[in-house]
């Protein structure tokens, strides 16, 4: 275990650098952040890569304080590429997210949307649609979502994520059909996702049964 031994001048930066790597994707985490907290205090070349690698590793441990803190020193270096950049600000946003911090999870995923490509862009979108629901603005929340829809459809998670809240947006503005007929018709594609298979069969459930007991009073 190269982490209980004096090994700074026999292993090279590159060789840290590269068992720091081979922990953190064997889970060993604790022997990952020993090497990468050696690497940010004595190898200043490698320093970014150390932190933004520690912010990994505290936010798989669910260390979301230590995980934030170390997306913050990244996020402060100007030089910064925007791909390094937006692995940090999605690990303060997410970090947010999992603690309750609405407002600063809104913040990050707004700085987000403007850096991020790919998948990161299609769950910054999501986000801004998700708050707009949140404040009401369903027509504005739906716009949004046609966004994931026409360009990131090819992340599959966050089409069928943004296709439940869209539901959400319709049912709320009392489109009550097409919110329940967007939800029977994306269900049988949300079985590999368990978490969006259980929130599309919740929400479904009590917009049936919501519709139902509203049938009921008026018939009464």
């Amino acid at each position: 275990n190269i982490t209980s031994l004096d090994t700074n001048f026999i292993i090279s930066p590159r060789q840290k650098l590269l068992n720091g790597l081979m922990y953190a994707n064997l889970y060993k985490w604790e022997d990952a952040k020993s090497i990468y907290k050696n690497l940010s205090t004595k190898f200043p070349q490698n320093k970014v890569f150390a932190q933004s690698n520690l912010m990994k590793v505290y936010y798989e441990q669910q260390d979301f304080q230590n995980s934030v803190q170390y997306a913050d020193l990244v996020l402060a270096n100007s030089k910064m590429d925007d791909r390094v950049r937006s692995d940090a600000q999605i690990i303060v946003a997410r970090a947010a997210i999992k603690t309750g911090n609405e407002a600063k999870a809104k913040e990050s995923y707004l700085k987000l949307l403007t850096i991020a490509q790919g998948e990161l862009a299609a769950e910054a979108i999501y986000y801004d649609a998700y708050f707009k629901n949140k404040e009401g603005k369903f027509d504005a929340s739906n716009e949004a979502l046609q966004k994931i829809i026409k360009e990131y459809s090819g992340y599959k998670y966050f089409l069928l994520k943004g296709l439940i809240l869209m539901s959400k947006n319709s049912y709320a503005a009392q489109d009550f059909h097409s919110a329940i007929h967007l939800l029977e018709n994306i269900m049988p594609n949300t079985v590999e996702f368990q978490d969006l298979n259980e929130e599309a069969a919740a929400v479904l459930q009590a917009f049936k049964t919501e519709q139902a007991q509203q049938n009921v009073d008026i018939k009464n």
